[in-house]
């Protein structure tokens, strides 16, 4: 008797397990990830490489003319980083600050190639590439105009960099990373 309630219970699971393999699945039911999306603001690597590319010019421009606490210079140039580079460089302004200490010259870059572009989990574009920044042309002093860099210091360096989409605009970048490339220097 317990076998025949066995073998009963066995198939009637399987009579139910082969039921619903063959039920019509739900139809979706919309939500933020069935939602229909707007169109990609970069169609392509080459326009998200130019965007990275206007962002990161843009960056180091505002760096070079930033002129020190409580200076709208100072404001511009911080409202074009966020997360960790945002923190990064509110470090090293009150390092200078506390120091007497500004850059002058101009710094550049070149050789920038796109890592990945790709929207993240918060829905923003997400840009890395790997550029190599150019010191050659700009020196830190201290208040009395007198170089406080090393003379030794590296003058290209290997980065990778990272932007992100703004609030008001996946097409606006702020950037959020700026590490020295541990790999090969490609520089």
């Amino acid at each position: 008797m317990k076998r025949d309630l066995l073998v009963l219970g066995t198939l009637l699971l399987l009579g139910a397990l082969s039921l619903t393999g063959c039920a019509p699945e739900p139809a979706p039911r919309a939500s933020e990830t069935t939602a229909p999306t707007d169109a990609p603001v970069f169609a392509s690597d080459e326009q998200a490489l130019a965007a990275a590319t206007e962002a990161y010019a843009a960056y180091l421009a505002a760096g070079d003319a930033e002129e020190g606490a409580g200076t709208p210079s100072r404001d511009q140039f911080l409202a074009l980083s966020s997360g960790e580079a945002h923190e990064q460089d509110l470090s090293v302004a009150a390092s200078f600050d506390e120091k007497g200490w500004k850059q002058i010259g101009s710094t550049s870059f070149d050789s920038m190639a796109i890592q990945s572009a790709e929207i993240n989990e918060k829905r923003r574009w997400e840009i890395r590439v790997y550029v190599c920044l150019d010191v050659t042309n700009s020196d830190i002093v201290d208040s009395f105009g007198v170089s406080v860099s090393q003379p030794d210091r590296p003058l290209r360096m290997p980065l990778e960099v990272a932007f992100v989409g703004t609030d008001q605009s996946n097409d606006h970048l702020q950037m959020t990373e700026s590490r020295v490339w541990a790999g090969s220097d490609f520089c």
